[in-house]
């Protein structure tokens, strides 16, 4: 085979064995929630949420950050 297209398919395998590793993470995230909201547990709810937002405001300023500096 060409270089080239062993080189394209090892990447496209990669971008989806990450795809497939990130879905399994949010999955396996939901089912915790929904385990923590039937028993109540509220601390784990308001602790990954708080999460969730912590990483939000992080992409946000960072394009906030990159828009500033010209460098998009």
């Amino acid at each position: 085979m060409d270089d080239l297209i062993v080189t394209g398919i090892a990447g496209i395998l990669a971008i989806f064995a990450a795809a497939a590793v990130i879905l399994f993470g949010i999955v396996n995230l939901l089912v915790l929630e929904l385990h923590a909201i039937s028993t109540g547990d509220t601390g784990f709810i308001v602790a990954t949420v708080a999460c969730v937002a912590l990483l939000c405001a992080a992409y946000w300023g960072t394009g906030l950050w990159l828009r500033g500096t010209g460098r998009i």
